[in-house]
């Protein structure tokens, strides 16, 4: 059974749609590796992830629209709107949330040195106690 012009074109636009949708999980992925900064380990592993996720979401979607078959202009069309995406929202969004993830890292680092100081002085106020109550015995 062949399928036809329409359900083609029809598939192509569903695939556009799958591609924003990729786009925005690779957004997200992107997100964590700029909030936490991981190694080039974890990087390698988050990128094979998102191309397997990529992989299986267009054999599903060949299996649910194409009657099984994967056709050039579906992955053509997933691409075409992870570009899309990418090029366009992608970039406002990363503009947009990259001052915002320095800033809070800067209020954090600041939190965690005050909270260092703050332990450093608690442990010399409890190695005296100890120091005292060890020489009255």
């Amino acid at each position: 059974m062949e399928l036809t012009f329409a359900q083609q074109s029809v598939a192509f636009g569903y695939s556009f749609i799958l591609g924003l949708f990729l786009a925005v999980f690779y957004g997200a992925l992107k997100f964590l590796r700029y909030a936490f900064s991981p190694g080039k380990t974890a990087v390698v592993i988050l990128d094979i992830l998102f191309m397997l996720v990529w992989a299986m979401s267009v054999f599903f979607f060949s299996l649910a629209y194409l009657m099984g078959f994967i056709r050039l202009h579906v992955i053509a069309g997933s691409v075409a709107g992870f570009l899309l995406y990418r090029l366009t929202a992608g970039r406002l969004l990363f503009r947009i949330y990259s001052p915002v993830i320095r800033f809070i890292k800067r209020i954090l680092k600041k939190i965690l040195l005050k909270l260092k100081i703050f332990a450093n002085y608690l442990l010399k106020i409890v190695g005296k106690v100890l120091y005292n109550i060890s020489r009255k015995k």
